[in-house]
């Protein structure tokens, strides 16, 4: 933890030593340059990085630990309740970014959490790499009509197809179908006018299966500097393809629940209202907090909360149209961005049906459970005109349930 606040730094360890003895092991630096002699003598898992001390250059020393200390997540602990800022410190690579005073203590052990299990699928992706580098390749030789004269058994391997039945058949026969004549017509005048050709292919191998592989063409020349044969070196960069799916995945979306995260949110938002300035059409933005949920976790532990939260993200899918984007911040909080509104009453609608969707039973492995939901609603552009008071309203809204009878939903208000 960077940190040079003292209090801070009590209600953190405090906050993780809920989660019992040995679980967390958490080391402090007061300053950047003590955080980087340690980051340089010690593996961590996460650095919980606060942007306001005297020697950080706040966004950029996030990038900087990234790039000095690849392996390690990055927790953001600000004082500044700033959305943008939140964006900006994720593209940078924080995993994610809470504000001091505002998330409890689950927030913050689930957010470390989750920071790992992100660092944890980045080191499965560079051992991939590793494979990927040091595994045996494909190699095929062909004539200059493209049929197959020679092939190596790590061919016949990626392919199915045995090296003695593919000799005489034309390289076509891989052809997949994803690549349209075009593609084949630029790769073809690269590997004429530069002697080689190199990238991302997919081909069918023998069972009819469509895959991925890195390819490389070099053109043999004779004696003369003409071209005899073409030889293809190939790798199958299939479990490659599926970990970078994957972290992209990670990227825009919450790792617990599968929907939109922060990031994500941001982005659908912007689109939704840029269209609506188009449309003429209103934009309604549903801030949804759980009522009761820390209940079911101090009376089942997390493991039952995450479940309940899986149920709520899929209840609230289940609610929304096609066109809709549900998204879970963090913790107990989604958002759900309704777009091409004509009637502010359609809004109501939506928000009665998840007030009503969340309160029922939930059935968890651990025992039966029961939460309800505050939600608050804020149009674009009756209530405000861009992104960060849009949120800001809604926000407004759903607290003013939230210290009300709660259970319930309200539009925004502003103030006398």
């Amino acid at each position: 933890m960077v940190e040079d606040n003292p209090g801070d730094v009590t209600l953190i360890r405090h906050a993780l030593r809920e989660s019992g003895p040995g679980v967390f092991d958490l080391t402090i630096a007061e300053n950047m340059g003590a955080a980087q002699a340690q980051l340089s003598e010690k593996a961590f898992d996460v650095v919980l990085l606060d942007l306001s001390l005297p020697d950080s250059m706040g966004l950029d020393t996030v990038s900087g630990i990234r790039q000095a200390h690849g392996t390690v997540a990055i927790v953001v602990l600000s004082g500044l309740d700033d959305e943008e800022l939140a964006v900006q410190a994720v593209k940078s690579g924080a995993q994610d970014y809470l504000v001091k005073g505002r998330s409890d203590s689950e927030s913050l052990r689930r957010a470390i959490r989750y920071a790992i299990e992100r660092q944890r699928i980045e080191q499965a992706m560079r051992l991939a790499e590793a494979v990927f580098n040091n595994s045996e390749t494909g190699i095929i030789v062909t004539d200059l009509r493209g049929v197959i004269v020679r092939a190596n058994p790590a061919f016949s391997r990626i392919t199915g197809y045995d090296a003695r039945d593919i000799v005489g058949q034309p390289v076509s026969i891989l052809k997949s179908g994803v690549q349209d004549a075009q593609f084949y017509a630029e790769m073809w005048r690269g590997l004429n006018e530069n002697g080689h050709w190199e990238g991302e292919i997919w081909n069918r191998r023998k069972s009819g299966e469509v895959y991925p592989e890195w390819l490389r063409i070099d053109a043999v020349p004779d004696s003369g500097g003409r071209p005899m044969h073409y030889v293809a070196i190939f790798s199958d960069i299939t479990f490659r393809k599926e970990i970078e799916d994957q972290l992209r995945l990670q990227a825009t979306h919450d790792t617990l629940t599968g929907l939109p995260n922060r990031y994500l949110f941001t982005d659908r938002l912007k689109q939704s209202l840029a269209q609506a300035q188009r449309s003429n059409t209103r934009v309604a933005l549903l801030f949804v907090d759980l009522d009761g949920f820390k209940n079911v976790n101090d009376q089942y532990g997390h493991s039952a909360g995450d479940q309940l939260l899986m149920e709520v993200a899929e209840r609230l899918r289940q609610l929304v149209r096609a066109s809709d984007t549900v998204a879970r911040l963090a913790g107990d909080e989604f958002t759900v961005i309704l777009p091409g509104l004509v009637r502010k009453s359609d809004a109501s609608t939506v928000a009665g049906k998840i007030v009503e969707s969340l309160s029922l039973p939930y059935a968890l492995d651990a025992g039966p459970a029961r939460v309800s939901a505050s939600v608050g609603i804020a149009f674009f552009p009756d209530d405000a005109q861009d992104i960060d008071k849009l949120i800001i309203a809604a926000d407004s809204a759903m607290y003013r349930v939230k210290q009300g009878s709660k259970n319930s939903f309200a539009y925004f208000e502003p103030a006398a």
